[in-house]
């Protein structure tokens, strides 16, 4: 009787310890840690729900072609990305600005594209102006929302919460996201131009490259994989040193495709002398409905898939510098501007309602929300 009593004392003093190492290894992966971005725009009571999710970093588009539609100088729109960047402090989320879309005014006046409106956000600034112009707007963007900057002396009841990463376009090594055709020696000087705005705001900043998808167009010319385009950006001389984060889109039906995109992004950042740069995960999901498509596994298996890939990255955080996994995305979107991809209208974690899927209460159970 006295053994049995003793090895259930050291069993229960065990078991507490496994508990608390348990909880250590949880409470030691930052908040931050747990990221989504949407499909639609936001209002304030969809990042207050995000708040109660525990959402750590909501990634969103700044969107260039919005905030300055025209060559006048000063004539900035802040108004929606105020809103968003008083809600997202308010409720203790960390922002991640991806900087995309080209005014119409760049595209025709100074790069003389034959386009209008939405046709010319893909065709990033390519002349001496236009990259100029886009160098000036990076550089009014760190001073607005950066450090001492002018949004938060407009506001300053609100909790201090200076946007200190920028990632610079999105998709960049996709035809999609990136005209006249993805390069990455063209890429390479928009990211020199948005690097002397950026830190001449903001010495401190962390720069992080467009999130890349692992295979534009299945493949196909003139899409170029993430690996190839990173390859092709690491030979371009002086890239390396305009930017901190690399960011890979891999998307996949199973997490060993996912894993392998990553491990080879990973060789090029080796190759490259790159290896403790940061990883940015700033896009990952899967579908729960919708037209038959390898990524639509349906509510259950995209709750699966989605703890399977947070696990995983969680695991390879310390190893590979691994600072957010942004799950795509935060609410289904079923309308017309639904995104490009046949799973995207259901890949979010709420319904269109609002309602709560399997893959919501997935993703609570990581952050300690509700």
């Amino acid at each position: 009787m006295k053994w049995t009593a003793r090895l259930a004392g050291i069993c229960a003093v065990l078991g507490a310890f496994a508990a608390l190492c348990a909880g250590t290894a949880q409470a030691a992966v930052p908040a931050e840690f747990y990221g989504v971005t949407p499909q639609r725009p936001l209002g304030s009571a969809d990042v207050d729900r995000m708040g109660q999710a525990h959402v750590g970093t909501l990634r969103f588009e700044v969107s260039w072609a919005l905030i300055d539609p025209t060559s006048a100088p000063g004539d900035y729109n802040w108004a929606a990305t105020d809103a968003l960047v008083a809600d997202a402090a308010r409720n203790g989320i960390e922002l991640l600005p991806f900087v995309y879309s080209t005014p119409t005014w760049v595209a025709t006046e100074l790069d003389r594209h034959n386009c209008s409106g939405a046709e010319c956000y893909p065709f990033a600034p390519r002349s001496t102006p236009a990259k100029r112009a886009w160098e000036t707007f990076l550089r009014d963007l760190v001073l607005r929302y950066g450090p001492n900057g002018e949004f938060w002396t407009l506001n300053p009841t609100l909790p201090r919460d200076e946007i200190r990463t920028w990632q610079l376009w999105n998709e960049q090594n996709s035809p999609s996201f990136y005209k006249p055709k993805p390069k990455a020696k063209a890429y390479a000087k928009l990211l020199d131009a948005a690097s002397r705005g950026i830190r001449s705001a903001d010495g401190g900043a962390e720069i992080v490259l467009g999130g890349m998808f692992g295979t534009p167009l299945g493949g196909r010319k003139p899409g170029i994989s993430a690996w190839r385009f990173l390859e092709g950006l690491y030979n371009v001389k002086g890239a390396k040193k305009n930017f901190d984060g690399v960011a890979p889109h891999p998307y996949a039906a199973k997490l060993k495709k996912v894993k392998a995109q990553v491990n080879l992004i990973r060789d090029e950042m080796r190759a490259g002398r790159d290896r403790n740069a940061d990883l940015w995960i700033t896009e990952l999901g899967w579908g729960s409905g919708g037209p038959k498509n390898p990524l639509n596994r349906g509510p259950q298996g995209q709750a699966q898939r989605l703890k399977q890939g947070f696990k995983f990255f969680e695991r390879k955080r310390r190893a590979w510098n691994v600072s957010s996994v942004v799950w795509y995305s935060w609410q289904d979107n079923l309308g017309a501007d639904a995104g490009l991809c046949v799973w995207c209208p259901q890949s979010g974690l709420l319904n269109e309602s609002g309602g709560e899927k399997p893959s919501y209460r997935a993703y609570v159970k990581l952050t300690g929300g509700s």
